[in-house]
């Protein structure tokens, strides 16, 4: 009997001594990505958390400090989604301007008592984590009709087109009629800064509905919306007479110039 007893307040006092160790070690920022997109930054934290530090709430807001610095797009607002018990948390980002991938990211907490553990001990204050926007091009949802889709494809009878480029560079284009038939294209991209300030090169690989290959030139303008100018040919299978347009002999390029600007379309950037 007295063996087992020993063997069972050995026990007990060793449970005690887990259950201090764990007090009094606050959480920590241990990781943060930025989504392709920009649109979102994932926290990563050292264990679950809670705004309040009776283990409830969810951060919001009001729990962290979000910055931009550098670069030349800046940070409109943000918006923070959150589960209370969980390790992470996403901040959503408004960005105002053009990002080219020089933008510093700096995510905090708000003070010394806006996010706690399950022991009730509070983050310090001094945690933070940084990383770059990506120089996202022409990644995103882009719409475009009336004026603004190219008269070559007017002439095609459409009249309103809608294209995703994504962040794992596959791509989703709808273009519809006046009658609201529906075309989609889908394929994968590849985009390069060109050496003529501001233009982009990019490569259209279309998979669906038929394979064929495309090149061209665009150029993303800061105004609100973003505005983009979107000019490609298709070079595979290729088109006798037609060339694709050039960074260095600009919008209206196409074919050296031959089609002026009835092969340019013209996007303004959407949520």
């Amino acid at each position: 009997m007295a063996l087992m007893l020993g063997i069972m307040v050995s026990a007990i006092s060793f449970t005690s001594c887990d259950k201090d160790d764990d007090e009094g070690n606050p959480p920590t920022i241990v990781s943060m990505t930025v989504a392709d997109d920009n649109a979102s930054a994932q926290v990563s934290m050292s264990e679950a958390v809670y705004k309040m530090n009776n283990k409830t709430g969810n951060l919001d807001k009001s729990s962290f400090t979000v910055t931009i610095t550098g670069g030349t797009a800046t940070l409109a607002d943000y918006n923070v989604t959150h589960v209370a018990g969980t390790n992470e948390a996403t901040i959503l980002l408004t960005t105002s301007g053009i990002a080219n991938g020089e933008e510093v990211l700096t995510v905090k907490p708000s003070g010394s008592s806006s996010i706690y553990n399950a022991s009730g001990d509070a983050m310090a204050a001094d945690q933070m984590k940084t990383a770059n926007l990506n120089d996202i091009g022409i990644i995103g949802k882009w719409a475009s009709g009336g004026t603004n889709v190219a008269p070559l494809l007017i002439a095609a009878g459409i009249d309103s087109v809608y294209a995703h480029f994504k962040g794992d560079n596959t791509y989703l284009v709808e273009s519809f009629t006046p009658d609201g038939s529906k075309t989609t294209l889908t394929g994968t991209f590849s985009q390069q800064r060109s050496t003529v300030t501001g233009i982009w090169n990019i490569t259209v690989n279309q998979s669906s509905p038929n394979a064929l290959v495309s090149e061209g030139i665009f150029r993303v303008i800061d105004q609100n919306p973003l505005m983009m100018k979107y000019e490609i040919a298709q070079t595979d299978p290729a088109i006798v007479g037609v060339t694709p347009p050039t960074a260095t002999g600009g919008f209206g390029s196409t074919s050296g110039g031959a089609f002026g600007v009835m092969n340019v379309q013209t996007y303004l950037k959407i949520n």
